[in-house]
C-alpha cells in the first residue's frame, strides 16, 4: 500500500537515487549489473510510493552482505526444467536476482506454452512481488514469496494468527494501456496485533481471510518453493523461497480483445464515487502508477526518518548522499 507524503517531505530526483543506491551495493560486493538491477528496482518502488519496500530496505541489506548472510556474488542454478516449469537455486543470493531470472525464464516459458511456473530457492529477500507481475506486463500472473523452515511459535502467549509472519502475494492482470491491474499486497492485514480481539468482535470475515492468505504464502512461496535442506544451506540469511505462475490470456481468448476489456472495467470503475473518506476512486496499483508518473519528474518525496536512514548508509559506507554530493 502507497504510503502517505510526509508533508514536509524532502525530493530527491530518482536517477540520482539510483546511482547512490548502486554505489552502496558496489560497495558490499555486488558485481555492478547486480548493484545496478536491484537499485532500479528499489528506487521503482520508492517512486511508486511504496516506500517500506525501496530504498529504506538499505538498512537491512547491507548488514546482510556485510556480514556473509547473504551471497554477494551468487551462480544462479537450474535444479529442475520442464517446458513449462522451472526450479531455480539462488546459491544463497540476493532474493531479487533468482526472483527475476524466474521471471524471465517463466514469461518466456508462458509464451510459447500458454501457461508455466517458475519456483526459486536458497535466496534472500525478493522484495515487492510488483515489480515481477510489471515485467510480465502482457501475462497475468500469480506470485508469492514466504520463508523457508517453518517451526511453531514458542512465545507462551502465541496464537494461531502469530503461526505465519507477513507474506507477501501478488496478482498482476495486462491492459490496454494504463495502469495495469496489479494487486500487491501483504498477506497480514492487520498491521497493530494488540488490536486482534477488537478486530475479530467487529470483522471477523476480515481476519480470518488475512489469516488464510498467510498461511496460502508460505506454504507456497516458503515451503513448497524455497525448503532446502537446512545442511545445504551456506548462507544464514538465504532463507526464502519464490513461486511465480503465468498465463498467456491469448491461451484462453483474444488477447487484445481481453486487454481491452479490462482497461474499460478499470476506467468506467474509476470513475464511480469513492468510498467514504477517500478523495478518488482508485484500484489496486492506479494511485501508485500515478504517483510514478509525477515523482519521476518532480522527484521522490523522502520522510525525515527515510532520509536519515540513507545518511546513516552512506556514512557507514563512506559514501555521499545524493544532496550532499
Amino acid at each position: 500500500m502507497a504510503a502517505p507524503v510526509p508533508p514536509n517531505a524532502f525530493c530527491v530526483m530518482p536517477e540520482s537515487l539510483e546511482a547512490f543506491a548502486t554505489d552502496v551495493f558496489k560497495m558490499v560486493d555486488l558485481p555492478d549489473p547486480d548493484a545496478a538491477l536491484i537499485a532500479h528496482y528499489l528506487v521503482g518502488v520508492d517512486l511508486r510510493g511504496v516506500s517500506s519496500h525501496g530504498t529504506r530496505q538499505l538498512r537491512r541489506y547491507v548488514p546482510e552482505f556485510q556480514n556473509g548472510l547473504v551471497n554477494t556474488r551468487p551462480d544462479i542454478g537450474v535444479v529442475n526444467e520442464t517446458p513449462v516449469s522451472v526450479v531455480l537455486d539462488g546459491d544463497g543470493g540476493a532474493g531479487y536476482l533468482a526472483a527475476t531470472q524466474a521471471t524471465e525464464r517463466v514469461i518466456e516459458k508462458a509464451k510459447q506454452q500458454g501457461i508455466a511456473m517458475a519456483a526459486t530457492r536458497n535466496h534472500g529477500h525478493v522484495g515487492s512481488e510488483g515489480i515481477y507481475a510489471r515485467l510480465a506486463h502482457d501475462l497475468v500472473t500469480f506470485s508469492v514469496a514466504g520463508g523457508t523452515h517453518w517451526s511453531k511459535p514458542t512465545d507462551a502467549d502465541a496464537t494461531v494468527w502469530d503461526a505465519m509472519k507477513a507474506p507477501p502475494m501478488c496478482f498482476g492482470i495486462p491492459s490496454e494501456g494504463d495502469p495495469p491491474f496489479v494487486f500487491d499486497a501483504n498477506a497480514n492485514m492487520l498491521r497493530d496485533p494488540s488490536r486482534l480481539a477488537e478486530a475479530l468482535e467487529t470483522f471477523p470475515d476480515f481476519i480470518f481471510k488475512s489469516l488464510g492468505f498467510k498461511f496460502v504464502s508460505t506454504l507456497l512461496g516458503g515451503v513448497l518453493a524455497g525448503t532446502v535442506p537446512e545442511g545445504d544451506r551456506k548462507f544464514s540469511g538465504a532463507n526464502r523461497g519464490f513461486l511465480i505462475v503465468a498465463l498467456d490470456p491469448g491461451a484462453v481468448r483474444d488477447a487484445s480483445d481481453f486487454k481491452r476489456e479490462v482497461s474499460r472495467i478499470v476506467a468506467e470503475t474509476r470513475s464511480l464515487k469513492p468510498m467514504p473518506g477517500l478523495p478518488s476512486a482508485e484500484l489496486p496499483g492506479s494511485l501508485e502508477w500515478q504517483r510514478e508518473q509525477i515523482w519521476r519528474v518532480e522527484g521522490i518525496p523522502l520522510a525525515e526518518d527515510h532520509k536519515a536512514l540513507l545518511e546513516s548508509v552512506a556514512t557507514t559506507l563512506n559514501l555521499s548522499v545524493p544532496w550532499e554530493a
